[in-house]
């Protein structure tokens, strides 16, 4: 089954193809930070080293009297 493309390519205004840019800007951007926010193995590994090496002052189990 095809699909029949439209005879007329859609003519958009200077001002819609202007908000079409800034949407596909928003889109690539949303891409880039969800990229940055993606730890690699490595750094997974080192914080979760980190934070089962620190102590838990909070919770008051050192004996400092």
């Amino acid at each position: 089954m095809t699909t029949m493309l439209p005879s007329n390519p859609p003519t958009f205004t200077l001002e819609q193809r202007r908000m079409l840019g800034q949407v596909y800007n928003l889109i690539l951007s949303w891409r880039k930070e969800k990229m940055n926010l993606k730890p690699t193995s490595s750094e997974a590994t080192e914080s979760q080293t980190e934070e089962t090496v620190r102590p838990d002052s909070s919770q008051g189990g050192g004996s400092d009297d």
